[in-house]
């Protein structure tokens, strides 16, 4: 039995990304081969069009916006902060429907970075504000960046086994 993955949309093939393109993750076929990938895209759950203008965060990075300690600003200087935050508890929601064994997120996003995000104009250590809700939570996220073959390697065996919490596969 496949079990469900969670990926941003853009590693998945579909153009959801600020600039309309995607960014199709390398290992996307293998990942289909063993298990049953549910794109998802924060921003556009949380009401964000596409194409939509970069955004980036001020004053921290997604922890921060949950805590209401930073916010997050588009190329415009408009406030978009209420959107990227009604995207990540709509992903939340989505996760909790699924119980995915894995989150693959896209590296770099505001949504959805795992490591790097850009904070007021610079890459910096940090996660989006996605990542932030759902690793708070336990769930297991990787990026794109990451090796998944030990992962694919589990998925490969003949009995995949779903985690009884979040965070644990």
């Amino acid at each position: 039995m496949k079990a469900p993955v969670v990926i941003s949309a853009c590693l998945a093939g579909l153009k959801t990304r600020y600039d309309g393109t995607a960014r199709t993750h390398p290992l996307l076929k293998q990942i289909m081969e063993q298990a049953i990938p549910v794109p998802v895209c924060p921003e556009i759950l949380g009401g964000l069009g596409i194409p939509r203008s970069p955004s980036r965060f001020i004053g921290g990075d997604g922890a921060a916006v949950l805590q209401t300690k930073a916010t997050i600003v588009d190329e415009t200087g408009a406030d978009r902060t209420s959107f990227f935050v009604r995207g990540a508890e709509q992903t939340l929601q989505l996760v909790k429907l699924i119980s995915p064994v894995l989150i693959i997120f896209k590296e770099g996003s505001p949504s959805c970075g795992l490591r790097r995000v850009d904070i007021e104009g610079s890459w910096r250590d940090g996660c989006g504000v996605a990542t932030a809700m759902l690793r708070s939570l336990g769930f297991p996220i990787l990026s794109e960046e990451d090796s998944l073959s030990d992962f694919l390697t589990r998925l490969s065996g003949k009995m995949v086994h779903k985690a009884d919490q979040p965070g644990e596969f």
